[in-house]
């Protein structure tokens, strides 16, 4: 199987929007029980060997971490007491009966939290608990995203690691993106048109480099743009020679389906980050050289 599979939106729209819908179920659980950090980094999902997961959420002296396990198709709920609840998401079923399994889960470990049903950044917001259409969810679908993800992770890995500061890598499930960000360690005073999430995520100057899987209207594509956006972003010499800036979203586009098609996807993922690096943070006027990571020598102990 390839890593950098087929994952045009016709062939797993319905699915897409099941999966898009429990990350939501998952990241609002997220929100409910996690301190809040800069960037809203504590309401991110983050990439597991076998889905996406909350990470562990303090819970009255416990920890509460809830998993959409990808390989076995369910949604796992554990708690630091070995306590665990497990819901199943085949067959599909509608989406107000996965929420409804959810909240009945999570007061079976006796956490007692409210759970906004409303999706966010969706053009579809009826209710979670009110969804009783018929929902689809092909594993194997979701298995083909799941196996661009961790291709992907793989190649944000070895990015972060050549930079000496503040990095993370999420899954944002809001528009369910996996992105990898950079931060430099300084403040901004966030744009003022923007609205209330924006104001507390562009108050850092950072650079984004992320995936989006696609939507009805638009093809899956790697994006990048660093922020604020110094003059000349735009005219910037970003590889690999697919790449090409958006006026329409003011970043830089990399179409999936030309990486894919690629000799080396894996490397020009890395150019492309790597470019943006490079130019966009020289022309943001950032210390590259201060923010370049030597690791140390590795010893091999026999």
């Amino acid at each position: 199987m390839s890593d950098w599979p087929d994952l045009s939106i016709a062939s797993w729209a319905a699915t897409k929007k099941s999966l898009h819908l429990y990350a939501q179920m998952l990241g609002k659980l997220r929100v409910a029980l996690s301190p809040p950090q800069p960037e809203w980094m504590h309401t991110a999902l983050l990439l597991t060997a076998r889905g996406m997961t909350t990470g562990p959420m303090p819970w009255h002296g416990r920890s509460v971490q809830a998993t959409l396990d990808v390989l076995s198709s369910a949604i796992v709920i554990e708690s630091s007491d070995d306590r665990s609840r497990r819901i199943a998401l085949v067959p599909a079923r509608p989406i107000a009966d996965v929420f409804g399994e959810l909240r009945v889960a999570l007061r079976a470990l006796d956490i007692d939290v409210p759970i906004s049903p409303i999706p966010q950044e969706l053009a579809d917001v009826t209710p979670f608990d009110e969804d009783r259409r018929p929902a689809a969810y092909d594993p194997r679908a979701v298995g083909r995203w799941f196996r661009v993800v961790s291709a992907v992770n793989g190649v944000f890995e070895v990015a972060r690691s050549r930079f000496f500061g503040r990095t993370g890598i999420q899954i944002w499930w809001g528009a369910l993106d996996f992105a990898l960000l950079f931060f430099n360690g300084k403040s901004v005073a966030p744009p003022r048109d923007r609205g209330y999430i924006m104001r507390y995520d562009l108050d850092a100057e950072m650079l984004n480099v992320g995936f989006y899987p696609g939507d009805d209207a638009t093809a899956p594509f790697f994006y990048g743009y660093i922020f604020p956006q110094p003059e000349g972003a735009p005219n910037a010499a970003i590889a690999p020679p697919e790449a090409a800036w958006s006026e329409s979203i003011r970043e830089w586009v990399l179409p999936y389906e030309a990486l894919r098609a690629s000799a080396d996807p894996a490397a020009g993922l890395l150019a492309f980050i790597d470019a943006l690096y490079a130019q966009c943070g020289a022309l943001a006027g950032w210390d590259l050289d201060a923010f370049r990571y030597v690791p140390p020598t590795r010893i091999v102990r026999g």
